[in-house]
């Protein structure tokens, strides 16, 4: 529903927008960092697309005709849709990979990271 906000919001030009920060906040304690957080970006990709998906004057017409059901079923119709297959040949056009995690594992990144940093490499913080 952020995303839907955000894309709502971005789309409309009355709508006077303060600038967007956007951070990935997550906790690394079980998962591979790195993997956690290409698994972070598929998810918040899939979500944006999706909600890109919305026919926003459909939406509002609901909206203000009081069709609550109809609305949801609208949104709900455009986050069952799978946007996978875009989303990889969006990465395919760019020249980026076709699975970002499985090629971080088949090229070993993880293990050039560590040795390149060393095992007992810690972060600092702020």
């Amino acid at each position: 529903m952020i995303f839907l906000e955000l894309v709502s919001g971005l789309a409309d030009p009355t709508v006077v927008n303060p600038p967007i920060s956007y951070m990935i906040d997550a906790s690394h304690n079980v998962k591979d960092p790195l993997e956690d957080l290409m698994q972070s970006i598929e998810a918040i990709l899939l979500c944006y697309a999706q909600a890109l998906l919305v026919d926003f004057k459909k939406l509002n017409e609901l909206r203000d005709n009081n069709e609550v059901v109809l609305a949801q079923e609208l949104i709900q119709d455009a986050y069952r849709t799978d946007v996978r297959p875009l989303l990889r040949e969006a990465r395919l056009r760019k020249k980026a990979a076709f699975s970002p995690i499985h090629c971080y594992r088949e090229n070993e990144i993880r293990n050039q990271l560590i040795r390149e940093r060393g095992i007992t490499n810690k972060a600092k913080g702020l």
